[in-house]
């Protein structure tokens, strides 16, 4: 057995390294800190030492960088460049005989060649008008509330009966009436029946239905409230729900539903469109509320009750998630939606009237012109719309808010299946742009990169189309723009 001693007499001289260390490891910190300053200077004080000029390496100066190439200068978009790339196609049958190009550098924001007179019906381009006005007046980040409250006429601030009221009732009395709640829609163009977990996980944002009967219930059940009457409140929004200027078979062949300041997923259930999406939305909030618990004993039209608490809300996604949905898809009913909130942000009556009223002094302030211009809605369906080639260039060049929403050639959206013939290939993920289609009318508005890189926006439109060249005319148009992308056209 080893003994104690032994093992000690092993271990010392490990202690003394140790030791060593410790001493020799303060000395240098005591001599970085300045410690033993005063022990190797005279009376305490140092004199600075000058360095000795030969121990100081040369430094070489830095290298002057010279470009491997003289920098190119930017000479813009070549007129002629386009003109004969382009030129050519715009002749085709295919396009009828009103057929309208026009092309800008997005750089200078400058157009550099057009051809086509006149104005032309711009069918879903129009939405770029309508998204530009919105994005500007109302803002990116705003949201719309649906909201549900209750009618405290004759009650406390607490909702319960004003002291004297709670007497018990005389025998024969009829029962009191049911707490009366009325739902109030804020215009909110992606309300959905869904839960709210799908309404999250969805694109834009949507604010449930579901979740705002899941919340109303909850707070009436705390209030100890079983049993309410329900009325609906959708006159944010007024003047005509269908504009005089559409076809009247948008309506009853369910293209577009009656515009409503409250509806549940644009008013369509199943295949078809509802003429009173304000009234089919509080029927289904009522079948909600009875799910959990609480009794609905009638569905009525009733405006917001002037003394009134807020017992739930649920908010829309931001303007800039509506543009998106807007744009991305040609959605009709969010336009027209949005059309009647730049009217009231501008102060305008929330009409088709008002709000293209609202578009017009919004559009021109940012420097677009409308002369020429005769617009009825906000998304392209009435086909008296006009606009001038002009106009719609100037909106596409002016809206770098809009430019990442536009959906992308081959990719999504609306050109999700574009761009499929042969020839096409050049603008495969370079094209951006919104389309538009009404029978006998065709267009594209959006930017591309020609194939030296030079940024460009477009306009393409054409309103005489025959009917039989339909799928031949939207080719032609994928071309053009395909033509541009592949055009060596910077000067």
């Amino acid at each position: 057995m080893r003994s104690r001693a032994s093992e000690a007499g092993r271990a010392w001289p490990y202690v003394l390294l140790a030791v060593v260390l410790v001493i020799a490891g303060g000395g240098v910190a005591a001599y970085a800190l300045g410690y033993l300053d005063q022990w190797v200077c005279e009376n305490g004080t140092c004199e600075p030492r000058e360095a000795d000029p030969a121990a100081i390496p040369d430094t070489p100066d830095s290298p002057v960088l010279q470009p491997v190439l003289p920098a190119a200068e930017d000479a813009g978009l070549d007129a002629a460049a386009v003109q004969r790339a382009i030129g050519p196609l715009l002749g085709r049958k295919a396009l009828g005989s009103h057929v309208g190009f026009a092309v800008s550098d997005l750089a200078s924001g400058e157009q550099v060649w057009s051809s086509g007179t006149g104005s032309f019906a711009p069918a879903s381009t129009l939405k770029l008008f309508t998204s530009l006005a919105a994005m500007t007046s109302i803002g990116s980040e705003r949201r719309f509330r649906t909201t549900v409250v209750r009618d405290t006429t004759g009650t406390g601030a607490d909702g319960t009966a004003e002291p004297g009221t709670d007497a018990p009732p005389e025998p024969g009395t009829p029962a009191a009436e049911p707490a009366r709640i009325v739902l109030v829609g804020g215009g909110d163009p992606y309300l959905t029946a869904t839960s709210d977990a799908a309404a999250r996980a969805a694109y834009p944002r949507q604010a449930s239905l579901a979740q705002l009967a899941k919340q109303t219930a909850t707070a009436l059940r705390a209030d100890g409230v079983t049993e309410v009457s329900l009325g609906y409140d959708s006159s944010l929004f007024t003047g005509p729900a269908v504009n005089p200027a559409w076809e009247p078979t948008y309506i009853t062949s369910f293209v577009t539903t009656p515009v409503s300041a409250l509806w549940v997923d644009q008013g369509v259930d199943g295949w078809r469109r509802s003429a009173t999406p304000d009234r089919q939305a509080a029927q289904l909030f009522a079948r909600q509320l009875k799910a959990r618990g609480i009794t609905v004993t009638g569905v009525a039209e009733a405006a917001q009750p002037v003394e009134a608490e807020q017992v739930a809300a649920v908010s829309s996604g931001t303007v800039a998630q509506i543009v998106q949905s807007v744009i991305e898809h040609s959605d009709n009913q969010g336009a027209e939606v949005l059309l009647r909130h730049v009217a009231i942000a501008e102060g305008k009556p929330a009409t088709f009237e008002g709000g293209t009223a609202a578009v017009q002094e919004i559009l021109t302030g940012l420097g677009v012109p409308w002369e020429g211009n005769t617009v009825y809605d906000g998304s392209g369906l009435a086909r008296a719309n006009r606009v001038t080639l002009a106009s719609m260039l100037s909106v596409v060049t002016t809206a770098s808010a809009l430019f990442d929403r536009y959906p992308v050639a081959g990719f999504n959206g609306s050109l999700s299946a574009r761009f499929t013939a042969p020839g096409t290939e050049p603008a495969l993920g370079a094209v951006r742009a919104k389309t538009g289609t009404l029978t006998g009318v065709h267009s594209l508005a959006g930017t591309t990169v020609t194939r030296d890189g030079t940024p460009v926006g477009f306009v393409v439109m054409t309103d005489r189309v025959p009917v039989p060249k339909t799928l031949d005319a939207r080719a032609t148009l994928d071309r053009i723009t395909a033509r541009l992308s592949a055009c060596a056209c910077g000067g």
